[in-house]
């Protein structure tokens, strides 16, 4: 946590009456008081001051024997908690996001705790006060702890359970309070306008199309009909797109670019996030990798943005499938050549899965065109235009990152031929909706 942010942090709360001035001598406070004066003494010391989290729960536990202290202590951490989350929300994070970078520096014990906090908070907003995408990380909070809360979670445990949680709730509340601003990409919970629902979308007959295309061509082990479902999604996504930006063209439905954050996982993330990339640029949109945080920022069309997670988590699911039926490897000399060549495997993937996405995707746009008899150009150009003019607001200082290294030969050959083998030739006529 940044010294400055808990200082403000600390004025903010105390202006409000939530937090405790730290001149303050806390043995004269009321309980609750005492317990907020002593948290903030835990999160305000310096690097160089601060006690283990572990030995820093402990003494919090043990500030008083009164049967109703751990009641009070959580009490005061679900306030804190919903200060730093909402203060989080406010500098442009969302629960997967939070999670990521919990995840990336600390432990499982830590991530649970934050999805505690972050579920109570957003546990207090009705579903009219959350946008779609809010709803659905929350969702996927629930799924993954039960109590929504600190005081929930502390309910029936025992003092030293307690002490752990508590242990957990400082390291969470020390990084949720050091995220830095990032570009917000929600409206924030509570927003009085209601956003878009995109599962209405998601629901239409072309998303059900394509979520049932790509799930045969994960769950099927030949290669040739993986090939055959990943092409036909990818026409599918392509018509779509260029549906919807003709309905734009006509008026009929002119809808500014979006954004949307997907997180990628470890191992491996610079080639999954160049996956991702390859997977965007075919598709209209606009790809922002940030390694410190785990995440790339898309910036397109909302049903672009929707199809290319689609793709991706597909894709991803075919590529390590590929990869990791090559089993473990060794080089020459009997060191383990497995995480070069499967880094190298992945990068491959990326790149010849791109090459084949951009040659689908022009194939698709020309068979259109002569359906139609409508020049595409200027239409989807328009559409590209409006996305990097969105790019560039979003991110006026983006800098290109170094290109991936490839250091394994047999890695590069077999995620070619990996991609190759799922590669987007043309199926059966696809019509329009």
């Amino acid at each position: 946590m940044g010294k400055n942010n808990r200082k403000s942090n600390a004025r903010r709360g105390a202006a409000s009456g939530a937090f405790t001035p730290a001149d303050l001598d806390g043995e004269a406070l009321p309980p609750v008081g005492r317990a907020r004066y002593a948290v903030l003494g835990v999160l305000n010391a310096s690097p160089a001051d601060r006690l283990d989290w572990v030995d820093a729960a402990s003494n919090l536990e043990g500030e008083s024997s009164d049967p109703d202290w751990p009641a009070v202590l959580a009490g005061v951490f679900e306030e804190l908690g919903d200060d730093l989350i909402e203060h989080s929300w406010r500098r442009g994070w969302m629960p997967r996001e939070v999670l990521s970078a919990i995840r990336k520096k600390l432990n499982a014990e830590v991530a649970r705790a934050g999805a505690v906090m972050m579920l109570g908070q957003l546990s207090r907003y009705p579903e009219s006060q959350l946008s779609d995408r809010w709803i659905v990380q929350r969702e996927e909070l629930a799924e993954q702890v039960a109590s929504k809360g600190v005081a929930e979670a502390c309910k029936g445990l025992g003092r030293w359970e307690r002490i752990e949680l508590w242990a957990a709730v400082l390291e969470a509340l020390d990084l949720i309070d050091s995220v830095p601003e990032i570009p917000r990409v929600e409206p924030l919970p509570g927003s009085p306008m209601i956003a878009h629902r995109l599962g209405v979308a998601e629901s239409s007959r072309t998303y059900e199309r394509i979520r049932a295309l790509l799930a045969k061509a994960e769950s099927t082990d030949s290669d040739a009909e993986a090939e055959a479902f990943t092409a036909k999604a990818q026409q599918l996504i392509a018509r779509h797109s260029i549906n919807e930006a003709l309905l734009d063209e006509a008026g009929q439905g002119h809808r500014e670019p979006e954004t949307l954050r997907i997180i990628i996982e470890r191992p491996y993330e610079q080639p999954k996030s160049e996956l991702l990339a390859q997977i965007a640029h075919a598709n209209h949109c606009r790809p922002v990798y940030w390694a410190a945080g785990g995440f790339t920022t898309l910036v397109g069309d909302r049903g672009d943005l929707r199809s290319v997670e689609l793709l991706y988590s597909s894709l991803l699911v075919q590529a390590t499938s590929a990869m990791t039926r090559a089993g473990s490897l060794v080089d020459r000399s009997g060191k383990s050549a497995t995480r070069s060549f499967r880094q190298s495997f992945l990068a491959s993937f990326a790149w010849r899965i791109g090459e084949r996405l951009h040659e689908s995707a022009a194939d698709t746009e020309r068979e259109v065109a002569e359906e139609t008899g409508t020049d595409l150009v200027p239409v989807m150009r328009e559409r590209d235009d409006r996305v990097d003019a969105k790019t560039d607001a979003l991110f006026p200082n983006l800098v290109r990152g170094r290109a991936i290294r490839v250091t394994n030969y047999e890695g590069h050959v077999a995620g070619r031929a990996a991609a190759d083998a799922a590669r987007l030739t043309t199926g059966d006529p696809i019509t329009r909706d």
